[in-house]
């Protein structure tokens, strides 16, 4: 997949690439982008189809080299490979019977514009051309634009070929010429915007394409939004194409300089961003494994669910006799170690919770009183038999303790470090009505999953026997890892779709490395796989393959675990100037691009002054991560501190990092330089009034009252919603609230055969809470397969 098959140089910087990706070529139309990632090492980079042949598979793409992305990708060569593409991506060109339509293409533009060209040709259109560019030499693809324009204007700015001058002397000629009915034009933004100029002079529409800064290309960051007809709009989601006399087109000037001194500064050290073949390679190593002398000695690993959980077995008996009740609840509850403050604020990959000792974990489970009605296992979504798995701990049997968790839980690991356990399974603890601090639940699921992965013998669960079932899952975040644990559990033969070049959704692109570190997600996914879980990356249901082609290869039930990618903003004066961005564009490039390592090619503007407005865990992880990369940070919430969502232990660490806190403090205008960054916020002072809602203390302005701060980057991290790139593309489903999929309790939508969950339901919840979801409807798809 992915390989170069034909190569041609149009002159010296611009290059023609025939690629194989068979499923974009099928599924593309006029107007379509993909995104490309030239190497591990490369960013996404947004290029549009040029044209598409079904039967040999492959798309075509046109390619001028001018900074590092394109740089690498030139240097290709037939029979090389290329990382990823996906696609295809943004809305096709609307492709009407207008009449006569003049299509200007500059320079590359003309690639891109070509297909549109035939299909409106194709549509009875009659088809005026323009091609321009500065030279003979970027005059491209001219013979196959002539085959479907009934006239061809060519334009240089030297003249040394057709007629000298520039694109808008050639639309020019042709609206003089006869009556035009609409314009197109693709190109630089300088010429798009006086193309759309001069059609707006004759006051014919014209379309422009605004293939602008992208990250995802899916409308999971913002990275590309734009102010059309005075509201913000996402270029990949609502476009690329608009009409031009919308556009702002000097917030795209400023837009498109956002990272021009970062890609220089890359470009200059072209060398270190190459890949070297050894680099590829996996490299083994040396992990903190217990010993073969340090390994539970009691564990089988033939032992039963039913041995390990029963209550009323012998083991569990005697282990609730060796301590009195009241003894273990004077056992204090267990510090979880930390790395230093000042020392962990420098580092993004270390993880700030060390990790308990086997002594600390056999400590902590003492203290679990081993309830007859536990009712921790009422507060977890996901149904852990939590009392089971710390007995466990406390016998000493450590690998047991991960096979019963492993039994309804997916990813114990992460749930061990990410979930909020204090308002959930802990929030249930009896120790709690006796005035104490609840068991570390959390803590002991995070040490038995460690423990497991460390020592080498990591077990599966129970399976049941291969049905020979297709069910596919679209998203591989949370709630499509658990419902494809449990189907596969099931005996399904599970394949799960990623829109992004990595498995893990928000595990990978939205949680910081400080906080859960990569190889840890890595495993639980790699320990799916062992259980037969498919996983496929850079495929976009709905896009690359629609649910009804899965359907005819023979998929009987679909999950959408899609999530909610789709970044809020607020919606106030200036907040599209340069350097604001959302924690989803922030997250994304730091954490799956890897964009603060200078030998990664993906770019990112490093602020001194760092505003993150919010107060939730994604506002944390981006205080935490701008302080990593050496900003002085300053978070602002508009409640109270009392009022945050964010876990305690997240404030805690924040606070310790050198975050300073500026609570009843609302960003109402953003003030930007003449470059059009941000160089000040505006933040209108709050109290506290009547509850909202959720309980929660709304807050109200205070009269008159504003405070200015200096800042050179600002993180906007107001939550999330869906994104409708995959509700929109299914037929048949209800809708709710900002393309939430509605689903009736078992997770079911209105079309039978299509189960939903997570932030795609809920609009933004847990990793806990999505994994619920996860379970509950691989039960229910189960009942509905078997008795269909």
């Amino acid at each position: 997949m992915n390989k170069i098959v034909r190569k041609e140089q149009f002159s010296e910087k611009v290059f023609l690439f025939e690629i194989e990706a068979p499923l974009i070529a099928k599924s593309r139309k006029a107007g379509n982008f993909v995104i490309v990632r030239v190497d591990k090492k490369g960013e996404r980079m947004p290029l549009t189809i040029a044209g598409a042949d079904v039967d040999k598979g492959t798309i075509t793409l046109v390619v001028q080299m001018v900074g590092l992305s394109s740089k690498k990708l030139c240097a290709l060569n037939v029979g090389d490979y290329v990382a990823d593409v996906v696609g295809p991506l943004g809305n096709p060109t609307r492709i009407e019977q207008y009449g006569t339509v003049v299509c200007a293409g500059g320079g590359l533009g003309v690639a891109p514009m070509l297909p549109i060209i035939q299909a409106l040709k194709a549509k009875g259109n009659r088809v005026l051309s323009v091609m321009a560019g500065r030279t003979k030499d970027l005059i491209i693809l001219e013979d196959k634009v002539r085959e479907s324009s009934d006239e061809v204007i060519i334009m240089t700015d030297d003249g040394s070929y057709g007629e000298k001058g520039v694109v808008t002397v050639g639309i020019e000629k042709f609206i003089e010429q006869e009556h035009v009915d609409k314009v197109f034009a693709i190109g630089p933004p300088v010429m798009m915007k006086f193309s759309n100029l001069t059609a707006q002079k004759h006051n014919i529409p014209c379309e422009v394409s605004l293939n602008t800064i992208m990250v995802d290309g899916t409308g999971m960051c913002g990275a590309c939004r734009l102010t059309i007809g005075g509201k913000t709009k996402f270029v990949c989601i609502d476009g690329p194409e608009f009409d031009g006399a919308l556009v702002d087109w000097d917030e795209m000037f400023k837009r498109m300089n956002t990272f021009k001194r970062e890609e220089q500064e890359e470009l200059a050290h072209y060398e270190e961003h190459i890949v070297k073949i050894e680099d590829g390679k996996l490299k083994n190593e040396n992990s903190a494994a217990p010993s073969d002398a340090e390994q539970s000695s009691i564990f089988n690993p033939q032992s039963s669910i039913e041995e390990l959980t029963d209550r009323d077995a012998e083991w569990r008996k005697t282990l609730r006799a060796s301590m009195k009740p009241k003894e273990r609840t004077q056992i204090e509850r267990v510090v979880m170690p930390e790395l230093d403050p000042v020392y962990r604020a420098t580092t993004r990959t270390e993880e700030v919770n060390i990790g308990l000792t086997k002594e600390m974990a056999m400590t902590e489970a003492k203290r679990c009183l081993d309830c007859a009605k536990p009712s921790c296992v009422e507060g977890c979504p996901v149904n852990i038999n939590i009392p089971s798995f710390i007995k466990n701990i406390e016998r000493g049997d450590f690998l047991a303790a991960a096979k019963v968790l492993k039994q309804t839980s997916a990813l114990p690991a992460v749930c061990g470090r990410v979930c909020p356990q204090e308002k959930q399974c802990e929030s249930k603890c009896i120790h709690l009505k006796m005035n104490e601090p609840a068991v570390a639940i959390g803590y002991l699921e995070r040490f038995a999953a460690d423990y497991e992965r460390e020592s080498g013998n990591i077990s599966l669960p129970e399976m049941a026997p291969a049905n020979g079932i297709k069910i596919a899952v679209v998203g591989s975040g949370p709630a499509g890892l658990s419902f494809a644990g449990d189907m596969a559990k099931k005996g399904y033969d599970v394949y799960v779709f990623e829109a992004l070049h990595e498995i893990g959704g928000v595990l990978k692109y939205g949680i910081p490395e400080f906080r859960l570190p990569n190889k840890i997600v890595d495993v639980e996914i790699e320990n799916l796989a062992k259980m037969g879980v498919h996983f496929q990356t850079d495929v976009i249901v709905g896009k690359t393959i629609s649910v009804e082609q899965l359907e005819q290869q023979g998929f009987k039930g679909i999950f959408v675990g899609s999530g909610a990618g789709l970044p809020n903003f607020m919606n106030i004066p200036g907040e599209n100037a340069i350097n604001i961005m959302s924690s989803n564009e922030y997250l994304t490039r730091v954490n799956l691009m890897d964009a603060a390592n200078p030998t990664t090619d993906t770019p990112i503007n490093l602020g001194k002054n760092v505003l993150v407005v919010g107060g939730g865990n994604t506002a944390m992880d981006s205080c935490r991560t701008a302080k990593r990369l050496g900003g002085n940070v300053t978070l602002v919430y508009r409640r109270s501190e009392q009022e945050m969502p964010a876990r305690l232990e997240e404030v805690k660490h924040a606070k310790e990092e050198g975050i300073s806190f500026l609570t009843l403090h609302n960003p109402i205008e953003y003030l930007a330089d003449e470059n059009g960054a941000v160089r000040a916020a505006v933040l209108q002072v709050m109290e506290l009034g009547e509850p909202d809602a959720s309980g929660r203390r709304s807050p109200v302005p205070v009269e008159g009252k504003t405070v200015t701060l200096d800042v050179d980057q600002v993180i906007v991290a107001v939550g999330v919603s869906p994104n409708p790139l995959v509700p929109k593309s299914i037929e048949g489903l209800e809708l709710g609230r900002k393309n939430t999929i509605v689903v009736n309790e078992g997770m079911q939508s209105a079309r039978s055969e299509i189960f939903a969950g997570g932030d795609i339901v809920r609009g933004g919840a847990t990793v806990i809470l999505a994994m619920g979801d996860g379970r509950r409807a691989a039960q229910h798809m189960d009942e509905y397969l078997m008795n269909k």
